[in-house]
């Protein structure tokens, strides 16, 4: 596993993870971060991994959502080679530390 400094990256070359176990987002609450992304731009870079042509979110799916209806066209990252456990055990990390996580999510 390697981790590279962050760096910017079309939009339109990162996916959500098919796997990702969060699939319910606040409406409000992403509209919420829509309007901060809009005002001050994506803070905190994604975690993602590239996967065949593209990159796949590992962590950062609310702020990649939140980007693209602000009209965000490039994206800060942080590329890590994962293997698919590798990139489970980081989602599954990263989902269990939010306050917001729908019981069959959990």
């Amino acid at each position: 596993m390697t981790l590279q400094e962050f760096q910017i990256v079309p939009i339109g070359a990162i996916q959500e993870s098919p796997t990702n176990p969060r699939r319910r987002f606040s409406e409000q609450g992403l509209q919420d971060l829509t309007d901060s992304v809009r005002k001050h731009g994506v803070l905190v870079p994604l975690l993602v991994r590239p996967v065949n042509s593209h990159y796949e979110i590992i962590a950062g799916a609310r702020r990649f959502r939140a980007a693209n209806a602000a009209g965000i066209r490039d994206l800060p990252v942080r590329v890590k080679e994962l293997g698919d456990a590798e990139a489970s055990e980081l989602q599954i990390i990263d989902n269990l530390i939010r306050e917001d996580v729908h019981p069959f999510e959990e």
